[in-house]
């Protein structure tokens, strides 16, 4: 019997080698096999982590958040993790409590007065976010990416080909995750000081319904909060003191990269414009338990959100129906912000799922993407933001949201002149680089050059709103374009906007017909801009890169 077994076990080893031998001559003939292979491999080394993840939820808890919650009490659940509003002395009761689908147990948005939680609304929402389905490979809505073995200019074409598509990327352990606990000395490293003032986001007051529920106050006032049992807030777009994206993905901004960086040696009597080095990269900071409700990544821009420490689950929603026109997919989402404390499932035609974000995690978004944020720990989490020639489609939606909804959708209603200015830049810089271009992203590009009424922010849209004090809109915008943009520039954004809609044969009429009559995250047939600039004088395609 054993010489059986060996006999067995030797033809068996003798047919294996045959076969790769075999197959290794076929590989050297056709390098397309060869290709397959690799990607054969690849995908199972991403199935097998993938499975190891799934199985290492099930046997244990979380390993980041065993390192961060050492000593933390313990439910049958699992790891509970303690918020600033917790008696740390004791275990959480289970109504306090919820469980995300990744196996993470967390406590739920409390601050009691009067021994009632006044943010009991926001914990049901909670509740609710937790009981969707996890983001996993092979998600329809989020690209995941594992960079381990992989060079920096794959990672950054992966993400390029899913933010074009409209959807979400997450690359883990991008970045060096930063220390365990957010601490003053740390935030000062990254350019905080403790006594910078913000503006602080209060879920107490929110609860309560206040419109505006927004507290002046310091950094340092934010971080000893977080272990005042009475206090629960958050504070959002901390200006940072550089404006670029992590090392690995900075050519991803071609608003940067490309308008900014190429156009000043053809307009040098015009200046940066501050929006590029004071709206493009901020910080947030979340006691634990703090929620943003749905918004969509506003003002035309892409963004990347990377959490250095802490913790965050975001909820990415998507549309059932990529086809539905603009009016029912603005419906859809309007009943998606106007938040019913007590709806239980999504909106109808809406999905979504939830990703895990952790320290070293970098999250990215296209344009108009929506999106929910819940911080189980104190939180600190860097935000940049970028424009690209290839997602100009769904920069186009987005702001398109913002001008009909956006302070429903986003809670803002900054002036988008800066965003227009590099926009022309854009389309002035286009000639001359040799990034490949498509059908929409470029109709769309066009179209907000030629008619950016419909795109910038109306406050007369909002009835029940009171219209900003300052009114002289027009003479603004015309100090505003006199400093940061010449008329050259304007004009040579328009002649170039009319010489690709000319190329590609299309009207006003038509152009708006190719973005309207498409799924909205459909890019087009790629094209060749070449002979587009043959009738410009003042860009010539002979001078470009």
């Amino acid at each position: 019997m054993a010489g059986y077994k060996q006999d067995l076990k030797r033809r068996k080893s003798e047919n294996n080698k045959r076969y790769y031998q075999k197959r290794k001559q076929l590989e050297l003939q056709d390098p397309k096999l060869a290709e397959a292979d690799k990607e054969r491999k690849k995908r199972n080394q991403r199935d097998k982590r993938a499975r190891d993840r799934s199985k290492a939820k099930e046997d244990s808890p979380w390993p980041m958040v065993q390192d961060l919650t050492d000593g933390a009490p313990t439910s049958e659940k699992g790891i509970v993790v303690q918020l600033h509003h917790t008696d740390s002395s004791e275990a959480l009761p289970k109504a306090n409590v919820v469980r995300w689908p990744n196996g993470q147990t967390t406590a739920l948005p409390t601050v009691i007065r009067n021994g009632r939680n006044t943010c009991e609304g926001d914990a049901k929402y909670v509740r609710h976010l937790a009981s969707l389905p996890l983001s996993m490979p092979g998600s329809h809505y989020v690209e995941h990416i594992h960079p381990m073995g992989m060079k920096d200019a794959d990672i950054v074409q992966r993400v390029e080909a899913t933010l074009r598509s409209g959807r979400c990327a997450v690359v883990r352990g991008a970045m060096q995750p930063g220390p365990e606990k957010v601490t003053a000395e740390y935030l000062v490293e990254c350019g905080i000081p403790p006594w910078l003032r913000t503006t602080h986001h209060d879920m107490e007051q929110r609860a309560m319904g206040k419109a505006h529920p927004c507290i002046e106050s310091t950094v340092d006032r934010l971080l000893s909060g977080a272990d005042d049992p009475n206090e629960l807030r958050c504070a959002l777009d901390i200006p940072l003191l550089t404006c670029a994206l992590p090392r690995t993905f900075q050519l991803l901004d071609h608003a940067f990269v490309c308008a900014w960086a190429q156009t000043p040696c053809i307009f040098p009597e015009t200046r940066v414009h501050p929006d590029l080095l004071l709206y493009r990269r901020w910080a947030n900071i979340y006691q634990g338990g703090a929620l943003s409700l749905p918004r969509h990544t506003s003002n035309g821009f892409a963004a990347s959100f990377s959490v250095v420490g802490g913790m965050n689950f975001f909820v990415i929603y998507r549309l059932k129906n990529r086809f539905l026109n603009r009016d029912l997919t603005t419906d859809q989402f309007l009943a998606l912000c106007e938040i019913d404390y007590d709806r239980p499932q999504l909106p109808d035609g809406i999905q979504a799922e939830v990703v895990d974000l952790r320290p070293g995690d970098i999250l990215f978004m296209p344009p108009g993407q929506f999106y929910a944020r819940y911080a189980g720990l104190l939180t600190y989490e860097e935000v940049n933001t970028f424009l690209r020639y290839d997602t100009m489609h769904l920069t186009e939606w987005s702001l398109y949201l913002d001008s009909f909804h956006g302070t429903t959708y986003s809670a803002q209603k900054r002036e988008l002149e800066g965003i227009f200015a590099t926009l022309r830049r854009m389309a002035v810089a286009l000639p001359y680089i040799p990034l490949k271009t498509y059908l929409r992203p470029t109709v769309a590009l066009a179209l907000m050059i030629l008619d950016p009424g419909p795109y910038k922010f109306n406050p007369q849209r909002f009835a029940s709103e009171t219209p900003p004090p300052f009114n002289k809109q027009e003479d603004a915008d015309a100090a505003f374009g006199g400093r940061f943009e010449s008329k050259d520039c304007v004009d040579g954004a328009i002649e170039i906007a009319r010489s690709l809609l000319l190329h590609l044969k299309l009207e006003i009429e038509g152009a708006t017909s190719v973005i309207d009559d498409s799924a909205w995250d459909a890019v087009g047939d790629p094209l060749q801009l070449e002979t587009a600039w043959g009738n410009s004088n003042t860009i010539k395609s002979g001078d470009g890169l």
